[in-house]
């Protein structure tokens, strides 16, 4: 529901897409551990960064790039071990408002309690150049402005060494700029796959395989601002009931040190009329408020990330990194 208009695009990355935010389904396949002679005592201050590609930007069951590809970046810094965290993102869009890009602004702090993992956070997402769009003269199609602000808490508890599940809850209380509340709830699940069923591989390969999933719900209020347009007869704006959905998504991952590759099928429960009036899918002026933005979707990715406390691949002598040298 994040798309523009009504709703534009996100309100939520690396889950989000980021841990900055958002929880993306590549980021759910379960944590790995190195051995503890091979850790190194935690920096005061840490950094994390990376780039993807994805054939589509879902946010939530909706597209935000029109079905299209989108280019991502993110970039985290971690302080007192990890306790506490900011960072930003940015997708390439194409959303009913035109904006120049989406950018996140996220930070928090992320508490343990033995195997128990919390992230407590917010995320400002911020559109810059947006556009508005209208029906017919003086009768808006879109908001002015669907920068908003969202509060994050998520959970995590791996079960065993390879299954891993969790929640989180997410709250706009000014979804998309509609000054209507948008709250997102959602458990996640994560197994990570045996190296034994790959061992067609060379052993350095076979372990980076796992599955995970997401169901959830999204609670929307009613749009309440000058997009939904003024109506003399009752002298206010009307009011428009957006309507609250059920989103998933399944699928599988493979991770070799900085590089993740993921294959995932995501779906909602929302008809074309109603993802219309979710998205504000710009083509619905001329089809009837229809849209194909929420419908049933394959989509892959890759991302490219490192850390200060994981260079991988980057660290490593003929590594990634001398292709920048």
């Amino acid at each position: 529901m994040k798309s523009k208009m009504s709703m534009r695009g996100v309100a939520a990355s690396v889950a989000a897409l980021l841990s900055l935010g958002q929880a993306h389904a590549a980021d759910l396949a379960a944590p790995k551990v190195m051995p503890i002679e091979a850790k190194a005592p935690d920096p005061l201050i840490g950094f994390s960064f990376g780039s993807r590609y994805q054939t589509d930007y879902n946010f939530r069951g909706i597209s935000q790039s029109n079905r299209q590809g989108s280019y991502q970046t993110f970039f985290e810094a971690q302080y007192f071990g990890g306790f506490a965290y900011t960072g930003f993102a940015t997708y390439q869009t194409r959303l009913p408002t035109r904006p120049d890009m989406e950018f996140d602004l996220v930070a928090g702090i992320r508490p343990t309690f033995d195997k128990l993992a919390f992230d407590f956070g917010v995320i400002y997402y911020f559109y810059p150049n947006e556009t508005q769009l209208f029906a017919a003269p003086g009768v808006p199609f879109t908001t002015k402005n669907t920068d908003f602000i969202e509060y994050a808490g998520k959970v995590t508890y791996p079960l065993t060494d390879s299954l891993t599940v969790g929640a989180n809850v997410f709250f706009a209380p000014n979804y998309l700029g509609t000054h209507t509340n948008g709250t997102y709830a959602s458990g996640t699940l994560a197994y990570t796959l045996p190296a034994t069923l790959f061992s067609f591989l060379p052993e350095a390969y076979a372990g980076g395989f796992s599955i995970s999933g997401e169901g959830g719900h999204y609670f929307l209020g009613a749009l309440k601002n000058s997009a939904s347009g003024f109506n003399p007869a009752i002298g206010r704006f009307n009011v428009i009931d957006l309507p609250s959905y059920a989103y998933g998504n399944v699928g599988i991952s493979y991770t070799y040190k900085n590089i993740v590759l993921d294959a995932r099928y995501h779906t909602t429960n929302l008809n074309q009329v109603q993802c219309g009036t979710v998205s504000g899918d710009f083509r619905g002026l001329v089809t009837g408020g229809r849209s194909k933005w929420c419908g049933d979707s394959f989509i892959g990715s890759i991302t490219f990330q490192t850390s200060t406390a994981a260079p991988g691949i980057y660290a490593e002598p003929g590594g990634l990194l001398n292709l920048f040298r």
